[in-house]
């Protein structure tokens, strides 16, 4: 991230734990990283240069005014004024690593060749919080080309327990002259 995004990040993530009000705020972020992951007029709307001050200021209020918390709004305009709308998607992933940081969880993608039984998911958090120590906030996936097994992606780092991983590590290790 930047550090400018970082700076802005923590700006807001204090200001809403001030305001008892950093659940309701982290909820917007994740909104609004949704809106910027699906939506390409939202995003050209953030990096667009030629739209004034105003246009964009009018454009977040019919987005937004009286449907996010009040703090949120207040943000999004202050960071329209300060020209920084463009950097929004890096300001909300350096709140997400704050927020996480703060409520002691962690972010965890399992991929899976078919969907998993809920005791299945059980059992595999369990051991994630045990491995890392953190509670973990787990997106399941599936992907039926990974054959079987399972690949594990946390802090930055892939775990990789799927068939096809391991028969390509395999003939890696086969291949590679002596």
């Amino acid at each position: 991230m930047s550090q400018t995004a970082d700076r802005y990040a923590k700006a807001l993530f204090e200001l809403a734990q001030e305001q008892n009000n950093l659940e309701a705020v982290q909820a917007t972020m994740t909104g609004l990283r949704n809106l910027i992951l699906n939506l390409e007029d939202f995003r050209q709307f953030l990096s667009n240069p030629l739209l004034s001050y105003e246009e964009r200021c009018a454009i977040l209020k019919a987005l937004f005014e009286g449907k996010v918390p009040e703090l949120s709004y207040k943000f999004l305009l202050f960071i329209t004024y300060k020209s920084r709308l463009n950097i929004l998607k890096n300001i909300i992933e350096s709140f997400d690593d704050l927020y996480l940081l703060n409520t002691n969880q962690i972010r965890a993608y399992v991929t899976t060749v078919s969907p998993l039984e809920k005791e299945d998911r059980v059992f595999v958090n369990q051991r994630l919080r045990d491995k890392f120590q953190h509670d973990m906030l787990t997106k399941w996936l599936t992907n039926p080309s990974i054959i079987g097994g399972f690949r594990i992606f946390v802090q930055g780092k892939v775990y990789d327990y799927s068939f096809k991983g391991q028969l390509e590590h395999f003939f890696q290790q086969t291949t590679q002259p002596a």
